[in-house]
């Protein structure tokens, strides 16, 4: 069984004139282990299948077919209550820009401790230890 498996993936947009289609008919899977690298040209629907598999479409844009099974459990129609659980702690996005992914205003440290207590039931103190020892600095705020 794939860890990731997306299958037909159709993301939406509906508009005034109807609905545009962004991206359609997408398949792929990942085995544990895989890594997978999506290329194509500026406007090809890259970005927006990535935001689809982790649950960040914006909206109005919606998945219109398709699904997408993480570890075996589809997760392209949890709630987004649910889906937040998801996202971070069994799956995530790297993104090019990072003025989407950090807020410059935090040091990188103190937004990892963030996320490790937002998906782990522990303490600021525990999480800035794990953080230590997945490799990060000896100071909590960098």
């Amino acid at each position: 069984m794939a860890l990731l498996e997306v299958e037909n993936l159709k993301v939406e947009f509906p508009t005034r004139k109807g609905v545009l289609t962004a991206v359609d008919n997408v398949s792929f899977s990942v085995e544990q282990g895989e890594i997978l690298g999506v290329v194509g040209e500026s406007g090809a629907g890259k970005s927006m299948t990535g935001a689809a598999v982790i649950g960040l479409l914006e909206p109005p844009g919606r998945i219109g077919g398709g699904q997408i099974c993480l570890d075996g459990k589809r997760i392209d129609n949890l709630p987004p209550s649910e889906m937040r659980k998801v996202r971070g702690r069994h799956i995530g996005a790297i993104f090019q820009d990072p003025l989407t992914s950090l807020n410059p205003l935090f040091t990188v440290g103190e937004q990892l401790v963030e996320t490790i207590r937002t998906h782990l039931p522990m303490s600021a103190t525990d999480a800035q230890a794990c953080h230590r020892l997945a490799g990060g600095s000896q100071d909590p705020g960098a």
